[in-house]
């Protein structure tokens, strides 16, 4: 997938026009085409499923969208009817998993704009269906969600006959019984291969069911990010990374080598304060300075997705060197202590996440600051961020 040398591609439509705030998140569209491709070769000839949800946890939809499907994924997948709308209103054009299920107002829509909803119910297909005869489309498509012990979405296996049963009424007059899946509940958790184990060997055997009540669904799916990399027997036809394709992991040791992280976060100096020892620094007055310092006023805050409760452990890079984010973080700004960097002035280049010079701040040291995973990283990332695309 050759491209060209990076360059601005823009910025997310919600905040182009007026653009004076030097904070900005930049998406480097090879790094997601390149994640993309080292997902595909490590699951071989399995389909991907490129999870979309959240905006693409933070990257913008329609942009990495067109990325992941440029790159040679099968399809997209999404979380909410509403997400996939404004991926054909986007222009996507690929096939497009709705992963939340049929809601009672949501069949009309999921025909017209050709979105594939996972069901795990007889009333979910029986709005389809009707949907379909009062549109007059040819077919729906589904893919059936099987609860192997996630508890949260899906059949439980104990009440799949109910659906194959409804399935072989309907004959694939009005829906075609497109694709099954599960989902790992403890793919990451390296401590715990047993609870992975047993879904898979249940998702196996509702498979078998299945397959002796006479369908072949061509799309079986089980793997997220972690399992594709922890269970290769298990990547059936499809695989559904999310997190894998921006470049991070749940946790390192279970993260695909060789991906590149395709998420930065960077801004300026505001200003810089000359501040006294022993005065103390923002909201609560929690840090007092051991020692005269220079201060540098960074225009990044919670309100930005830079999580407060980082305040004590962040650093930021400035001239490629670490510098601490001093006192509490705050809605807008956060202060950064630059007394060791001589002659830093207003103006000069901070970076948040991502590489500059020989430092790096990764996703999953922002993660350890504040006591989440990076996928929160990412998707929290505010929409008042404006995403600039190389």
């Amino acid at each position: 997938m050759g491209r060209p040398a990076p360059k601005h591609l823009g910025t997310t439509p919600a905040t182009a026009g007026v653009e004076v705030r030097p904070t900005f998140a930049q998406i480097d569209l090879a790094a997601l085409e390149h994640n993309l491709a080292a997902v595909q070769s490590h699951v071989g000839s399995a389909r991907v499923l490129a999870v979309v949800k959240a905006d693409a946890y933070g990257h913008g939809a329609a942009r990495a969208s067109a990325a992941f499907v440029e790159a040679g994924a099968w399809g997209l997948a999404v979380s909410l009817v509403e997400e996939g709308v404004q991926l054909r209103e986007a222009g996507v054009l690929a096939p497009i998993v709705v992963l939340g299920g049929v809601a009672p107002a949501s069949a009309d829509v999921l025909v017209h704009r050709r979105l594939t909803p996972v069901v795990w119910s007889v009333p979910q297909l029986e709005r389809l269906s009707e949907a379909v005869r009062r549109t007059g489309a040819r077919q729906a498509r589904v893919h059936v969600k099987i609860d192997t012990g996630m508890t949260r979405l899906g059949v439980l296996p104990g009440d799949l006959a109910p659906l194959l049963d409804w399935f072989a009424r309907d004959q694939g007059r009005t829906v075609t019984f497109e694709g099954v899946m599960t989902h790992l509940a403890c793919a990451d958790d390296c401590t715990d291969e047993l609870s992975s184990k047993r879904q898979l060997t249940v998702f196996e055997d509702c498979l078998s069911t299945i397959s002796a009540a006479g369908f072949s669904p061509p799309l079986r799916h089980a793997c997220n990010s972690a399992g594709l990399v922890r269970f290769p027997g298990a990547h059936f036809d499809m695989v559904r990374p999310g997190i894998a394709l921006y470049g991070s992991a749940s946790a390192q040791d279970v993260q695909l080598a060789g991906l590149r992280e395709s998420m930065s976060m960077r801004s300026s100096v505001l200003a810089v304060r000359e501040v006294p020892a022993g005065v103390r620094v923002s909201y609560g007055g929690r840090v007092q300075l051991e020692r005269s310092s220079r201060l540098a006023i960074v225009p990044v805050g919670y309100a930005d997705g830079y999580p407060r409760n980082m305040s004590g452990s962040a650093q930021m890079l400035v001239r490629g060197h670490r510098c601490d984010v001093v006192g509490s973080i705050t809605m807008d700004v956060s202060m950064l202590d630059v007394t060791d960097l001589p002659g830093v002035r207003a103006g000069e280049a901070v970076t948040m996440l991502g590489t500059q010079g020989l430092g790096q701040i990764d996703l999953h040291e922002m993660a350890d600051w504040s006591g989440t995973i990076s996928y929160e990283v990412t998707c929290g990332v505010s929409k008042r961020v404006p995403r600039h695309y190389v």
